[in-house]
């Protein structure tokens, strides 16, 4: 057997020197497209009513092309015009979306975003010739590494809280026991304070790796498994969230590594083109898309009490457990081929590439300033910062610039009964999003009690005074008020 016919995963060194061989025509992006792509597919995928039409024609379409761009991304992943349409068609669905509570989607848009204008200022740059794939990679490589810094800055910083700590309630031990429950261990307190410290520990060490070229698979690998994991506790939508870490981590690793990422690609990709032409390269991921399908149709013949939601998450958990399994291995091969890693001097970056992310940082302060409490990476965190009270260890009281998390309301009566049912399960509304919904749904009415007083049938008209305008409607969005203590997990 010659040395081209044995596969890339039983090769060992001989293998990983032909790879390099491969990737004599290295180009970071097409290393990373693929992964983007990926990412986008799990984003689109949990959202089944949009796509089928319940939101909208224009948000139905604008689903469906990121579909398109994406399969043709898997087909064309050098065509830098299709990586950058995927980029404006998401961007677009955004705001379409806007408010958006997701974090993912916020920190997809925001490197979408830098993309976009990395792209327009190249090809401004070049005369209005082709844009320089090597200097796109350059710089929003530069964006991608701050944006998982700041995301993993504030899943530490935001989970400094009481709440958190407490192993009765913790989201991290939210996430523990689904994992922990086939091994009769979820309810072992050691077990759920390892769950709670080693968050704070597995973040913190992947900070340090991203900056820390020649040894950055310490916390490259260690990343990759928690991300890998969380997904496969069903305890929330988690595929869109880790596919998109995987893409940001593929576009922010050293470049020899992703250079051997690269190799390994190709090597796949041309094996698929010769057996099956260009399309072949999509064969492994439909055929694996038809199989969890098959499976989870079984089952469901088999416990039909289970809804269509549910179907459809078990189909891409499936999905997400091989081909993010598949991922972690080629990953997890490349970073301990390159360690430790050769530290490469990367070009000096354009200032702008800074201020993108930094924008971005600031954004997630939000909470404290008494702006939005959703997008702001503090989910599944416990944080409570509302109504001039908050569980961080580091602040007595939220230091707010703007009053809107001041106002809190008690829903009494409402021709929105699901106000009603939100209240008589304890919680409070930031009065900000009453209103919004009101002027969305001006027929509408609420009574609330707000500070002692009782304000009877509120309406879009009678608060027509107080409305809250088109770049508030668009950009404020808050978690339901929980004043009870300790504070359960919600998201």
């Amino acid at each position: 057997m010659t040395a081209d016919a044995i596969p890339f995963w039983n090769m060992g060194r001989r293998k990983a020197t032909r790879i390099r061989e491969l990737a004599y025509s290295y180009d970071g992006l097409t290393a990373f497209t693929p992964f983007w792509a990926l990412a986008a597919i799990f984003s689109i995928a949990g959202d089944t009513y949009g796509l089928i039409g319940y939101k909208g024609a224009i948000y139905m379409t604008l689903g469906w092309a990121i579909v398109l761009f994406s399969l043709l991304l898997f087909l064309y992943p050098r065509r830098t015009w299709l990586l950058l349409a995927l980029a404006g068609v998401s961007v677009a669905l955004y705001a379409v979306r806007l408010p958006v509570a997701s974090n993912n989607k916020t920190i997809t848009t925001v490197m979408d975003g830098a993309m976009l204008l990395s792209a327009a200022l190249l090809y401004l740059k070049s005369g209005r010739g082709p844009i320089d794939r090597v200097a796109l990679y350059d710089q929003v490589r530069v964006v991608a590494r701050a944006l998982l810094a700041i995301m993993y800055f504030y899943g530490i910083f935001h989970k400094i809280n009481t709440d958190f700590l407490d192993p009765t309630v913790s989201c991290a031990v939210g996430l523990y026991v689904p994992l922990a429950r086939p091994f009769g261990l979820e309810d072992n307190l050691f077990g759920r304070y390892l769950a709670i410290y080693s968050t704070f520990i597995i973040e913190g060490i992947a900070i340090l790796s991203l900056y820390w070229k020649r040894y950055f698979a310490v916390g490259f690998i260690l990343a990759l498994l928690f991300h890998y994991i969380i997904p496969i506790s069903a305890y929330s939508w988690y595929m869109d969230f880790s596919s998109l870490v995987f893409a940001l981590y593929v576009l922010s690793i050293p470049k020899p590594a992703s250079q051997m990422l690269y190799g390994i690609s190709l090597n796949v990709a041309n094996r698929l083109r010769e057996s099956y032409g260009r399309i072949g390269t999509l064969f492994p991921g439909l055929a694996l898309t038809l199989v969890t399908v098959a499976i989870v149709m079984l089952l469901t013949l088999v416990f039909p009490e289970r809804s269509f939601d549910m179907v459809v998450h078990s189909v891409w958990i499936l999905v997400w457990a091989v081909a993010g399994g598949a991922a972690l291995v080629v990953l997890t091969y490349v970073a301990l081929e390159n360690l430790p890693c050769e530290n490469t001097a990367a070009p000096r970056a354009p200032a702008w590439v800074y201020v993108v992310p930094g924008l971005f940082f600031l954004s997630c302060l939000s909470p404290y300033v008494g702006l939005k409490t959703e997008s702001s990476i503090n989910m599944f965190s416990n944080l409570h910062t509302e109504g001039g009270q908050t569980n961080h260890l580091l602040f007595s009281k939220p230091p707010y610039i703007f009053n809107y998390q001041n106002e809190t309301v008690k829903v009494v009566d409402s021709s929105e009964q699901f106000w009603v049912r939100q209240s008589q399960a304890g919680n409070y509304h930031v009065l900000h999003d009453l209103k919004k919904w009101l002027h969305w749904k001006p027929d509408a009415w609420v009574t609330y009690e707000q500070d002692g007083t009782t304000v009877t049938r509120a309406t879009a008209a009678s608060l027509a005074d107080e409305m809250p305008n088109l770049f508030e409607r668009k950009l404020l969005i808050f978690k339901l008020v929980d004043f009870s203590r300790p504070k359960v997990c919600t998201h």
